[in-house]
């Protein structure tokens, strides 16, 4: 749909005004007019600061603190589980009153939540993005202008841009929304002269020049084989689980977990022990094979005594208010690239309207620590850091030779820039493209569109837990023993519930089928 259609969709429907770039966030050096009209709708806040215009939706946090001429600033929600501190502004100042010691990257990775951090100091803007990318998160030079958002679609809205011609060929492509649904590769963003924000990577703009470099994923982490230091490694990692958990009963008014009986969001839940009357939990099912997991989700919730909520998703379209328009709200706001299926845009519509909870605690960001990509593929071990190995990861090309030889092309350069060779072997190339590509790219785009419903945090998204997690032996993370152990440690009473729906998706039969074709698609030639 062009701009002109949508706008007129919103003029047939004003309340959805409200929820264009919901929470969303943008930083520019060029001020925005007419803040009342498209796409802004009077419905943002402003502020300047070191010569640089924030806004922010209304229900997203902007947080910007001023120290001694430069300013430092968190886009999103964190909280410090060291410190055990939940105020933003309290958080900036530690930072800024670090800045240019060794202790300033240490500051910054000590922080959980989803949120973009920077500064502004001597005219350059300094930003990263969270841990795992849960906070989608662009940048782009446009006309001489910067642009730091958190949707590229609002880039484009303000300078006029259009889809770059290899993005229109890809999601184009029949197997594109395969593997993980989808996603674009690499640092890629719907238009050619926006990019991705990627986890572990320091960015700088200055004179209308971006550069980039890693910060993290540098030391050589060593595994925790002996068993004293592997139980040291799960209490410490528990112990900040559990300040995470409680952090977040403070923050929030109603934090729900999101519940099933995935060891996920079940290690999640045993981190809130001691906490259980400020949680609540929840569930929903939108499709038969979720029965299961709300079962679980009923009697874990049960045995705790923690309200719980229920949510059967509608089969059929005409039973959600104004389904069509707002999926294209959804569509305009992720940028044309990431079609749903009736039943996941029910989910959410259906949930905006009937949950009513402050901030879903969900668990997504535990599946890097979990080896996913090894139970994806029933594998032990994969190839090398190569662009085809990144390739393979991404989507299946069998059938399409010339476009998996641009795929390679890209990641080629990606890899390069990005500095994945300097990354020590303690962390596996497959998980680190889960986690800076994957998540990066699908799970902050996907997250962007939950936030429709409510706002969402991730008590695992921190870089000293996840740098904690990798020390656990590859075999323990693989079969998710160091996620048992954690849950024991937190709850002995939920670990000996002995709970585990396992997802369809990490049946054998099915890893050993994928497994084939992730090999034939490594073996074919361009």
């Amino acid at each position: 749909m062009n701009n002109n259609d949508f706008i007129t969709l919103l003029a047939k429907y004003p309340y959805l005004k409200e929820d264009l770039f919901i929470r969303g966030f943008l930083l520019t050096d060029k001020k925005q007019t007419n803040t009342n009209d498209f796409p802004f709708y009077g419905n943002w806040k402003e502020e300047e600061h070191c010569g640089y215009y924030f806004m922010a939706h209304k229900l997203a946090g902007m947080n910007v603190i001023e120290q001694d001429g430069s300013a430092f600033f968190i886009l999103g929600h964190a909280y410090n589980p060291f410190t055990m501190e939940i105020d933003e502004k309290i958080i900036l100042k530690r930072i800024a009153d670090a800045y240019g010691t060794d202790d300033y990257i240490d500051r910054i990775n000590e922080i959980t939540g989803v949120f973009v951090y920077g500064s502004i100091v001597n005219g350059t803007v300094e930003y990263f993005v969270d841990p795992s990318g849960m906070q989608s998160a662009c940048y782009g030079v446009v006309d001489g202008n910067f642009y730091l958002s958190s949707h590229p679609q609002l880039i484009c809205d303000i300078c006029n841009l259009e889809m770059d011609s290899f993005v229109k060929e890809l999601i184009a492509y029949k197997w594109y929304g395969r593997v993980m649904g989808p996603y674009l590769p690499a640092d890629l963003s719907p238009f050619a002269e926006v990019k991705r924000i990627v986890p572990s990577i320091q960015y700088w703009y200055k004179d209308k020049n971006v550069t980039h470099k890693r910060f993290w994923y540098l030391t050589e982490n060593k595994i925790a084989n002996d068993t004293d230091e592997y139980n040291k490694v799960i209490e410490q990692a528990g112990d900040i689980l559990r300040n995470n958990m409680t952090l977040i009963s403070k923050k929030w008014q109603r934090p729900w977990v999101s519940l099933t009986g995935g060891i996920d969001s079940n290690t999640t839940f045993a981190a809130a022990n001691g906490n259980y009357d400020k949680f609540e939990t929840f569930s929903y099912i939108s499709a038969e094979k979720e029965i299961p997991d709300a079962a679980a989700a009923k009697k874990i919730s049960e045995r705790f005594g923690v309200t719980r909520h229920e949510y059967k998703i509608p089969d059929n379209n005409d039973a959600i208010k104004d389904f069509e328009a707002r999926r294209e709200l959804f569509r305009h706001n992720n940028g044309y690239i990431a079609e749903l299926y009736d039943n996941e845009i029910r989910k959410k519509l259906y949930l905006r309207d009937n949950a009513k909870c402050d901030v879903e605690v969900k668990s997504w960001v535990s599946e890097t620590i979990r080896a996913y990509w090894y139970k994806h593929y029933g594998r032990k071990k994969f190839p090398p850091l190569s662009p085809k190995l990144f390739r393979n990861l991404y989507k299946i090309f069998i059938m399409n030779r010339s476009l998996a030889h641009k795929i390679d092309k890209l990641f080629a350069q990606y890899i390069k820039d990005f500095e994945y060779e300097k990354i020590p072997e303690s962390f596996p190339p497959a998980d680190m493209h889960y986690n800076e590509v994957t998540w990066g790219s699908w799970g902050g785009l996907n997250i962007t569109e939950m936030k429709y419903c409510f706002d969402i945090t991730f008590a695992y998204n921190n870089r000293k837990f996840l740098d904690l997690m990798f020390r656990a032996p590859l075999e323990k993370r693989i079969s998710d023993q160091h996620h048992l152990d954690v849950k024991k440690y937190l709850n002995k009473d939920l670990y000996d519930m002995n709970i585990r729906v396992v997802n369809l998706k990490e049946t054998d039969n099915r890893a050993r089928a994928l497994n084939v074709i992730f090999t034939i698609n490594s073996f074919l030639p361009f």
